[in-house]
């Protein structure tokens, strides 16, 4: 019995021992498992790892890339922005002109007008005086040309841009002689708006027309083949008031037409012109309170009288210039003939004359008389030239002219007005036919 339980209980102890070393074996294979499992994905996290060193490397050498790519580009741009600011600043430097002139001129003038007591009233003068002007003449738009200029000039007289030289060294005044703007709208038209050169046609060297005349408002121009016109609206003085004055603004209304016409190898030009002051009958559209010459009447202005025009000035005006070439020189005849319809006498004016040569380039000169009647009433006295008799109307006489070019943009001038001032109609003392003559020497640079 002894011997049996020993054998049942050795047969147990072997038993549990042989459970007990089977389950060992089965950790240590769920361990070694485990470890496998380990060491794979050890493996998968070194691949990995190593993928992820090549992608990062390849991402910087990508990122060097860009950022070599990025400098050139910026650099490449630098330059392109400055070649841009140098094609902008060339384009607009190529859209603005800039032209002026300088004149030193020595003028010498005789008068023999009296005054009441027989005597000179002025004895003859002697003086030197200096015109400047600067233009900027601007590229708006590929329609639009803007035009802004200044001057000298002795109180903005609209007739002159002359500077005296006097005053113990004083300043001169510098006044705005141009601001404009003209819009080519089609082929054949201008629109030309401000205050602005004249812009039709004068023949010749007439005087009709101070040429340092700019007017104001409003300008149409035309021109078709050998056809050309202006159209123009004027203003003289704004006016404004109680409501019971009189408050219409004086104006000046005008049109001219006229044709260029082939005659072989030489030219013939043609123009008729008609302007029309309105509103300025028994008015005093004057500068510096003086008609020029023109008839003026006395109206009462409060306790005293005030000059006023005695006319209106409805203005026809013809003109002719003829252009050949005589051997090399230049050669021009011209004429001028205007007459007022309002006015019932002394209403006409005429002038011709005669150019030979042309001075503007080097070692180039030329020669010019013309003679001019012009009546009291014929022309609108604020337009007319001031050298001429003194730059009143009611005056005649001739105008002998000389120049001379060294070099091109320099031209030297003699100018000799030998007229007669009161032509028809006496002075305050009773003068009728008075001297009047000025000589004029010019030194003219221009740019």
């Amino acid at each position: 019995m002894k011997t049996v339980l020993i054998s049942a209980a050795a047969t147990a102890l072997l038993a549990a021992t042989q459970a007990s070393a089977q389950e060992q074996d089965n950790e240590l294979a769920e361990i070694r498992e485990q470890l496998q499992s380990l060491l794979q994905r050890v493996d998968k996290l070194e691949s990995e790892n190593d993928a992820l060193k090549d992608e990062n490397e390849n991402l910087k050498a990508q990122d060097d890339y860009l950022k070599a790519e990025t400098r050139g580009l910026r650099k490449e741009s630098a330059v392109h922005a400055a070649e841009v600011s140098k094609v902008k600043g060339s384009d607009w430097a190529g859209r603005v002109a800039l032209k002026g002139d300088l004149r030193y001129r020595h003028e010498q003038i005789s008068d023999d007008t009296l005054n009441s007591s027989g005597d000179l009233a002025t004895a003859d003068r002697y003086r030197d005086r200096i015109r400047a002007r600067i233009n900027a003449e601007v590229k708006a738009t590929d329609s639009i040309d803007l035009g802004i200029g200044f001057a000298t000039s002795d109180g903005g007289d609209p007739r002159g841009s002359n500077a005296t030289l006097d005053g113990v060294f004083s300043r001169k005044d510098i006044y705005l002689d141009t601001a404009y703007f003209d819009w080519q709208f089609a082929s054949w038209g201008n629109l030309i708006g401000g205050k602005m050169k004249q812009p039709f046609f004068k023949p010749g060297q007439s005087l009709f027309w101070d040429s340092d005349v700019n007017p104001e408002g409003l300008a149409v121009g035309f021109g078709s083949g050998i056809y050309f016109g202006t159209a123009y609206n004027y203003w003289l003085d704004e006016v404004s008031g109680p409501e019971s004055a009189v408050t219409s603004d004086a104006m000046m209304y005008g049109l001219q037409v006229g044709a260029k016409l082939p005659v072989g190898e030489s030219s013939l030009t043609l123009a008729a012109h008609y302007y029309d002051l309105s509103a300025a009958q028994g008015r005093a559209p004057f500068y510096n309170n003086s008609a020029n010459g023109n008839t003026t009447i006395n109206i009462p202005s409060g306790t005293s009288t005030v000059a006023v025009l005695a006319n209106d000035y409805q203005v026809i005006n013809v003109g002719a210039e003829f252009n050949t070439m005589l051997s090399a020189l230049p050669f021009q005849i011209w004429a001028d003939v205007a007459q007022n319809q309002d006015a019932d006498e002394l209403d006409t004016a005429w002038s011709a004359g005669v150019l030979v040569g042309k001075a503007s380039n080097y070692r180039t000169w030329e020669l010019g008389a013309a003679y001019q009647v012009l009546e009291k009433d014929a022309l609108f006295a604020q337009l007319i030239d001031s050298d001429f008799g003194g730059g009143d109307s009611d005056a005649d006489g001739f105008v002998f002219r000389a120049a001379y070019a060294p070099v091109r943009n320099w031209v030297l001038n003699a100018t000799y007005f030998m007229t007669e001032r009161n032509a028809d109609v006496a002075n305050s003392v009773g003068q009728v036919g008075v001297d009047y003559d000025r000589f004029q020497v010019d030194f003219n640079v221009k740019f």
